[in-house]
């Protein structure tokens, strides 16, 4: 081998070819999606599995492979979230994370690429974590957020560039949005009338946020993060739509949606605005689940449950039950592909969490109290 000026190179000082990072990155993303491909490849050597375990290469692994699996879901106890993992190849401890060593009150607002977070009302601050890499980043809460807020609700938007937050703490709803860039809280938006937040985790599409609501009835909000308004939105003329039988989605053409479990059947609603500015609820597919989930027929007369939603998937999470037997399932919304989760689940709300699995370091962290110098006093498990 010569260089360009005619001197002779050893060949053992040409890097062969899966020893260069941009080559064997072109070559792992285009591994299968299963959930063994990344892990198998990552245990090859120590090269393979830092680049597979890095946030560039997984980054390029979404935009090739698309939507990612549901991995499992969060289970929330009194200081910890439990993760059931979808498949037995992934050990629950992998995920599981001590949230905090006391009796603080906190709660799970959502999973959203790839990370959970978590507001704690007793430390006054958001949480987010990362359960791939085990990172988690504190964000301290507005300082005019009044107790009162407790049932507020948020997201992580722009990939995890901003924060954005929905509180009724002054008798309406008020949201605002933090930048990570700037490390600021920007100016509230305020709805004109008021309104009672649910603890539902929030559903994004495009530039706009979407809550469900408990007053005024069957009907969620909208936070337009482009004009900086906040609207109400009336849900289908439908009947037995609630929290437990219906999810906000993405709709198609960028619009908001909505699915409706109403067992043996899931409905898909669009909502379309036509030229002249004026929304319509529109039935768009019903699908029977005997078409694809294995059931016998006598399971069509048992009680379901939708109990939760992973919006990087779009899947919904179901439980099928009747008594103490319980069966549950992540559906797919697009394919209506239908995978059972093994687990001791039941007919709670869980926080199914999409991404694609990788081998890397433990992501257990125990995440205690900031001390007085503002340093935290969590660790790795």
């Amino acid at each position: 081998m010569t260089t360009g000026r005619g001197h002779r190179v050893s060949p053992a000082v040409a890097a062969a070819p899966l020893e260069d990072d941009n080559v064997l990155s072109e070559v792992l993303v285009r591994l299968s999606p299963e959930l063994s491909s990344l892990p198998l490849a990552s245990l090859v050597c120590k090269p393979w599995g830092r680049l597979a375990a890095s946030a560039s290469f997984r980054r390029r692994w979404r935009d090739h492979h698309g939507r990612p699996p549901v991995l499992g879901v969060f289970d929330k106890h009194l200081t910890s979230l439990k993760f059931i993992p979808a498949v037995r190849s992934i050990p629950a401890e992998r995920f599981s994370i001590q949230v905090c060593t006391g009796w603080d009150t906190w709660r799970v607002l959502g999973c959203r690429q790839g990370r959970v977070l978590i507001m704690n009302w007793t430390l006054r601050e958001f949480l987010i974590c990362d359960p791939i890499s085990g990172d988690c980043h504190r964000v301290s809460f507005p300082p005019d957020l009044v107790d009162g807020g407790q049932s507020a609700n948020g997201a992580l938007l722009s990939d995890g560039e901003q924060l954005v937050l929905v509180d009724e703490a002054r008798a309406r709803v008020e949201a605002r949005v933090y930048s990570f860039a700037t490390g600021t809280w920007g100016d509230i938006i305020s709805t004109a009338e008021p309104c009672h937040l649910t603890s539902v985790p929030v559903t994004v599409v495009g530039s706009r946020l979407y809550c469900w609501l408990t007053k005024p009835p069957y009907s969620f909000l909208e936070l337009n993060l482009e004009s900086q308004s906040l609207a109400l939105i009336t849900s289908p003329p439908r009947a037995n739509i609630s929290t437990c039988n219906s999810q906000i989605i993405p709709g198609e053409d960028g619009t908001v949606g909505l699915t409706i479990l109403l067992y043996p059947t899931i409905e898909m609603w669009n909502r379309n605005i036509d030229s002249h500015g004026v929304a319509t609820w529109v039935l768009r597919k019903t699908v029977v689940m005997d078409n694809f989930v294995d059931l016998t027929s006598s399971w069509a007369a048992w009680d379901s449950l939708l109990i939760g939603y992973a919006e990087d998937a779009n899947a919904i999470l179901i439980s099928v039950f009747k008594g103490t037997c319980i069966r549950v399932f992540t559906v797919q919304l697009e394919t209506m592909q239908c995978n059972r989760l093994h687990g001791h689940l039941l007919q709670n709300f869980y926080y199914p969490f999409a991404s694609f699995y990788n081998a890397g370091p433990s992501a257990r962290r125990i995440l205690a109290p900031v001390n007085n110098d503002g340093d935290a006093g969590g660790a790795e498990a």
